[in-house]
């Protein structure tokens, strides 16, 4: 189930795409889960990584979870104040950017976890 900050989100990256003539991203909620995860584990075990010590890189997560796209492995993270501001980084990174405006990339898992300093966010994309 998506939190109201992950919907917000999801509205949010849908628009710039939509902004491009991009599809919408639609959302799997294994994938949600997993991005979930990956944000609470950041928090909890004190790291900002693509590549977690429980998890590995975003493929293997993925992997080990049985998801199968023809494309995996995409992921942005953030440590933000707010979830908007996670978004604004997101759009002015280049690489972050790209993730979201990539026309291959049609399915998106967003976990965001509430700290006591802002949030940790997690993105996770893949496409058929």
């Amino acid at each position: 189930m998506q939190g109201a900050d992950e919907k917000l989100m999801l509205n949010l990256v849908n628009q710039e795409r939509a902004k491009a003539g991009l599809a919408a991203f639609a959302v799997d909620a294994k994938l949600a889960e997993l991005a979930r995860l990956k944000s609470w584990d950041m928090y909890e075990k004190n790291y900002f990584s693509h590549t977690s010590p429980t998890y590995g890189s975003a493929l293997d997560m993925e992997k080990k979870a049985g998801i199968s796209y023809r494309v995996m492995g995409a992921e942005n993270i953030a440590r933000a104040a707010t979830m908007r501001r996670s978004h604004e980084l997101f759009m002015n990174s280049e690489g972050h950017r790209a993730n979201i405006m990539n026309a291959m990339h049609t399915t998106i898992g967003i976990g965001i976890v509430g700290t006591p300093n802002g949030v940790v966010v997690t993105q996770l994309f893949t496409g058929n």
